[in-house]
């Protein structure tokens, strides 16, 4: 009983060696043919500017926006 026991886990874990690495076969070819997807490849990103060079005049007057908020909650 104890050797069809033990045949039994060897057939199991070739089985599972087997399926390991065609799985890892089938990752390793599909990152090489495809391109992950990353944020600069996404449909939303490519109709999008960069910042222009005034772009620190918004945080000046975030800054000023919110200085005045305080201001008027402390007088």
């Amino acid at each position: 009983m104890g050797i069809w026991v033990h045949q039994d886990i060897a057939r199991q874990s070739e089985l599972q060696d087997r399926i390991d690495a065609e799985l890892r076969e089938k990752a390793q070819s599909a990152y090489l043919q495809d391109d992950p997807d990353l944020d600069e490849d996404s449909e939303y990103t490519k109709h999008l500017k960069k910042t222009g060079r005034f772009g620190w005049f918004w945080f000046i007057l975030v800054f000023l926006a919110v200085a005045s908020v305080v201001v008027i909650l402390i007088i």
